[in-house]
């Protein structure tokens, strides 16, 4: 099943504050996660002027 990228990044949104860098310099935030049944995402998100993390782009993970 291929997924909608707004169903991605609410996905993302969701799981985003378990994977916030503790260095507060970041400004690239790369994660991958599974939705059932089997497809894995990777996510990147952007930290914005006002520290803000926003979503950047979702590709799927062939395996």
């Amino acid at each position: 099943m291929n997924y909608p990228e707004s169903h991605i990044q609410m996905v993302a949104d969701t799981l985003l504050p378990g994977f916030l860098p503790k260095d507060p310099e970041e400004t690239l935030l790369v994660f991958h996660f599974t939705l059932p049944p089997n497809e894995s995402y990777k996510v990147e998100y952007l930290k914005s002027a006002k520290n803000v993390w926003e979503f950047s782009k979702s590709e799927k993970v062939i395996r």
